[in-house]
């Protein structure tokens, strides 16, 4: 008992603590605005001072994002139980979290974030090296559907997606990344829907938002909804 209290305040610790790094650092990539068009106004004030007073400005959603984080980690403790496999998800929820914050203010997906995520399906797929080709699958079928897309019409999707996706479905597997694309365009679709209804405005849609949140509860639930899937609708195969 008193070893499962210890792992418990050491998760919600790690939860603050990188929480706060991960706000400072998406705050910054705010603050410094698309690496296509930067905030001219920081740079007319000198870059490291305009971002320094940018980011003052920003410290009143910190607690907001923290707490989110902990309960993320919380979450995936509570399903996951704390081990290898919790700690690869707990850091991404917080990478996806950090992303979708920037993806929702500039319109851009960091690259470095992408790449991070990238690294830990990599870590998850050396965990599971019996079934490597269902993390490789992952990783290049919706990002090549992505891809396809760019090439056919630029305005329609960006490369940050992509990556995005190719990231995520390395992580994941090809299973629970067509189940991440579903549903975040189900999300997409409604909730943007909604916002352009209630605020009777056009509004640029960053798919980013959506498919974190999405990657969220396949982290949590994704087994369980393909359980039910092919059950319902595929029951020859269950």
């Amino acid at each position: 008992m008193q070893v499962e209290v210890y792992v418990f305040l050491s998760a919600i610790c790690a939860a603050l603590a990188f929480g706060t790094v991960m706000y400072r650092y998406s705050l910054y990539k705010i603050c410094l605005g698309p690496e296509e068009d930067p905030d001219e106004e920081l740079k007319a004030n000198g870059t490291l001072g305009g971002i320094s007073r940018c980011m003052k400005r920003g410290d009143t959603g910190r607690w907001l994002f923290v707490l989110g984080t902990a309960l993320l980690w919380l979450a995936l403790g509570w399903k996951w139980g704390f081990g290898y496999l919790y700690l690869i998800y707990g850091l991404t929820a917080l990478i996806l979290l950090g992303l979708s914050m920037v993806d929702a203010a500039i319109y851009e997906l960091p690259p470095e974030m992408n790449l991070a995520i990238a690294i830990l399906g990599a870590a998850r797929l050396a965990m599971d090296l019996p079934h490597w080709y269902e993390y490789l699958i992952g990783g290049a079928l919706v990002s090549g559907m992505f891809l396809l897309i760019i090439l056919v019409r630029r305005d329609y999707m960006g490369g940050g997606d992509m990556k995005l996706m190719a990231a995520l479905g390395l992580l994941l597997g090809w299973k629970k990344i067509l189940l991440v694309l579903v549903l975040g365009a189900f999300l997409g679709s409604i909730i943007h829907g909604i916002r352009m209804l209630l605020t009777k405005e056009k509004h640029v849609l960053s798919f980013g938002p959506y498919l974190a949140a999405a990657a969220v509860l396949v982290m949590m639930w994704g087994d369980e909804m393909i359980r039910f899937y092919i059950s319902t609708f595929l029951p020859e195969l269950s």
